[in-house]
């Protein structure tokens, strides 16, 4: 049985007033006989009116919850019943030995006054006996229903997949008759559900939600909870005036109330979660908090779930450049290096036969497009991304470089308190050895080349001219270079290597005018991995 808290509230105090009215005649009564007057008619009127009071607290939903108002009723009832019957067994005893005494009729409501007001008291401490035990069970439901879609939040492998296992598991439990996800983006002016459980299609394809509080669909729980980023409820939808324009669609499926909860991660809303129940006041404070915390459980899924996608399609992208590269590089050292060693081999042929200016300046040309070539290829493979990094030994490598590059008699100093950095040995060798002949190339034969460590990376510098202000943003490009017989390729292979391990490239002017490279964003380790002198000549 659904009796409200007001009507309730009216019944009691209907009882009280009818029992003061009752009272106050029979003060009237024996208003002459002071000791009758306070026993059967002053203290009876007293406990009448604490009755009405009663009644009264009861419609203003002060005492207890709504769906406990049976239960305060029903020990009301027992409390008249009991102790105007406890009297009324009292007097049929002593009718059995003698006759009874005046006024038994007034004893016995003087009892059934006292056993409503008893009964009351009674049931309000039932009814919050009662609500602490409906707590603890529904915060035990709660909870495990929270662990559950949690639990399926976190083994999802998509969105879809995520908010249909969700709505699934919370219509599943035995707290919600139904649930929908509803998704929004920045700049949309309403939502409508894209995933649900629990009701027909038809339902949920009729809903719709509007994010404008100017409109009538707008001024619901669902368009605050979008606009505040807050859990907006609705404990009795047909006594919510917002709920209006939903009414025919809650009647004819049985919701009574109704819970909206944004999806939200870094306070950005990504959508709604609307949660439906078959009775009024689900959803107390406890409630409501857990709720929000699953609301904000799913908006980090989406976040995690976006930001593996991207790095899925990112990864697939890299895939599909490496795979073109190796395909040029392919080109490159099979389709065009062929043909160019049978123009070698023809010219030198021809030279040896009878030399001449003419196949001078071919042989030339061809060593050119070798460099060329052979560069472009380096530039090729060297553009992967590094997907395995090891610990490199900076100073070794340097080192390493500095010995297989034409040199001269340039000298190369490697400061003693470099460390090993994270990468892959074979391209940082690449890198110092461009960055070395660089050097040599675009100075004396007798430069000095430093490599040393900064914040986060290295540095690679010489005691060159150095680059010009207006060259140091074009010096990195393809095909750049000041020098005559350059291929304008080194930097760009540096770069590139760089690119490929993540880390950022600059070039700016040494302690003593000459070009210094910086590299930052390395994964630096502690220390160099072992004490030596690296001083090279």
């Amino acid at each position: 049985m659904s009796v409200s808290g007001r009507a309730g509230g009216v019944a009691v105090a209907a009882l009280g007033l009818a029992l003061v009215a009752f009272h106050a005649r029979t003060v009237a009564v024996l208003w002459g006989e002071p000791a009758r007057v306070l026993v059967n008619g002053a203290v009876p009127a007293l406990l009448a009116a604490a009755v009405v009071v009663a009644g009264v607290r009861l419609a203003r939903g002060e005492v207890v919850a709504e769906q406990f108002v049976p239960r305060v009723l029903a020990w009301v009832g027992v409390g008249v019943v009991v102790l105007a019957a406890a009297t009324a067994w009292l007097f049929a005893s002593v009718l059995v030995v003698g006759p009874l005494p005046p006024n038994t009729a007034l004893t016995v409501l003087n009892a059934a006054t006292l056993g409503g007001l008893v009964g009351f008291l009674v049931g309000v401490h039932d009814a919050g006996h009662r609500r602490q035990q409906v707590q603890v069970d529904q915060l035990n439901r709660i909870n495990d229903t929270l662990r559950i879609a949690t639990r399926e939040v976190v083994d999802a492998d998509d969105r879809d997949e995520l908010e249909r296992r969700v709505c699934e598991r919370l219509q599943q439990s035995v707290l919600y008759e139904s649930a929908w996800i509803g998704r929004c983006e920045p700049g949309d002016d309403e939502v409508t559900p894209d995933v649900w459980a629990g009701l027909d299609d038809e339902y949920y394809e009729s809903v719709v939600v509007t994010l404008d509080e100017d409109e009538p669909l707008g001024r619901g729980p669902g368009g605050r909870a979008v606009r505040t980023g807050e859990i907006q409820c609705s404990q009795d939808v047909f006594a919510d005036p917002s709920m209006e324009p939903w009414h025919h669609l809650f009647e004819s499926h049985g919701v009574e109330s109704v819970a909206v909860v944004p999806i939200v991660d870094d306070g950005a809303v990504y959508g709604v979660l609307s949660v439906y129940a078959n009775r009024s006041y689900v959803f107390d404070e406890r409630e409501r908090e857990i709720l929000t915390e699953l609301g904000e459980t799913i908006g980090h899924a989406v976040t995690s779930l976006d930001a593996r996608e991207q790095l899925r399609h990112r990864e697939s992208e890299l895939a599909t450049q490496n795979d073109r590269l190796e395909e040029f590089a392919s080109v490159l050292s099979h389709d065009l290096r062929n043909p160019l060693n049978v123009a070698e081999g023809s010219v030198e042929l021809a030279r040896t036969e009878r030399d001449s200016e003419a196949l001078q300046r071919a042989s030339r040309a061809l060593d050119r497009m070798n460099e060329l070539v052979e560069d472009v290829l380096t530039l090729a493979r060297t553009g992967q991304r590094v997907s395995e990094f090891a610990s490199v030994d900076l100073r070794e490598v340097a080192a390493g470089a500095w010995q297989t590059t034409a040199t001269e008699d340039a000298t190369l100093d490697v400061a003693a308190s470099l460390g090993p950095v994270a990468g892959d040995e074979s391209r940082v060798r690449e890198l110092f050895e461009n960055l070395f002949r660089n050097a040599v190339e675009h100075t004396n034969d007798d430069v000095s080349v430093t490599v040393g460590e900064l914040d986060g990376g290295f540095y690679v510098a010489d005691d060159g001219p150095g680059i010009p202000d207006s060259d140091r943003g074009e010096v990195f490009d393809a095909g750049f270079s000041t020098a005559a017989d350059g291929t304008g390729f080194g930097l760009n292979i540096v770069r590139s290597i760089a690119d490929a391990h993540g880390w950022d490239v600059r070039v700016t002017e040494s302690e003593t005018g000459g070009a210094r490279f910086e590299f930052t964003g390395a994964e630096m380790e502690a220390g160099p991995v072992e004490e030596r002198t690296a001083s090279e000549t």
